[in-house]
């Protein structure tokens, strides 16, 4: 039964792909083109002119433009040039300032260092001073210095002079009592300077039998100044200068 339902089925086919070898072609029709009217369009609005209010202008507006409203090529270099010299000037002002500070500056600082330089000669001096002094009152006896002191700084061989005079005199040139090498000399009563001896003259200190110590200028040996030594005297020390 089965093999007679396919044989059926099979035959049926044939039959049917007869038929469709046999159909003619169907025909292809183009469709037909369908016109569009054009689409009305409404007339433009027509639109009222538009209502301003003027403009207002500005007082520059108003005012006529002229040739002279920018400054001209020699307007601009000349005022160029006089901020050009104005800088210039202020440069050179601080310059000059500058240069003035530091000269002060300078200057103070060269009188500073001289003023410390003479008072370390000031100190040297009375640091001498005080070492002669003090050797002076150790070499005197019994009125007199010892040979060995008196050998070493009095005497004919031991010349000074009295041009530097503020190293030497406590009062005024001349005056009553001075110093040298360490001791106060003082004129004996009623002896005063004698008016051929000069302030430059060579001097020494000389002992005289019956008169003691004795101022003796050289260029005048036969005058002689009786002095009186004081061995209990300090020295004075000079004074920082300030």
């Amino acid at each position: 039964m089965k093999k007679l339902l396919m044989l059926a089925a099979i035959v049926l086919a044939y039959v049917e792909i007869g038929t469709s070898q046999n159909r003619p072609a169907p025909t292809y029709h183009a469709p037909a083109p369908t016109y569009h009217a054009p689409a009305q369009h409404a007339a433009p609005r027509q639109s009222a002119p538009r209502q301003s209010a003027p403009r207002q202008s500005t007082p520059r507006q108003n005012q006529p433009r002229t040739n002279n409203s920018r400054p001209s090529n020699t307007q601009r270099n000349a005022d160029r040039d006089q901020r050009n010299a104005q800088r210039n000037a202020d440069r050179d002002k601080r310059n000059a300032d500058r240069n003035q500070r530091n000269a002060d500056r300078n200057a103070a600082k060269a009188h500073a260092n001289s003023i410390k330089q003479q008072n370390k000669a000031v100190r040297a001096r009375n640091k001498q001073l005080h070492s002669e002094n003090k050797a002076a009152r150790g070499a005197f006896r019994n009125g007199r210095f010892n040979a060995r002191y008196w050998g070493a700084h009095f005497g004919r061989a031991h010349l000074f002079g009295f041009c530097g005079g503020g190293r030497f005199w406590i009062g005024s040139p001349y005056a009553s009592p001075f110093w040298f090498d360490g001791v106060e000399f003082a004129f004996g009563p009623g002896a005063f300077w004698p008016g051929a001896w000069g302030r430059c003259d060579e001097f020494y200190v000389d002992y005289i039998d019956g008169v003691g110590y004795a101022l003796v200028d050289q260029a005048y040996a036969d005058v002689s100044l009786p002095l009186a030594v004081d061995i209990d005297a300090q020295p004075m020390d000079e004074p920082d200068q300030q």
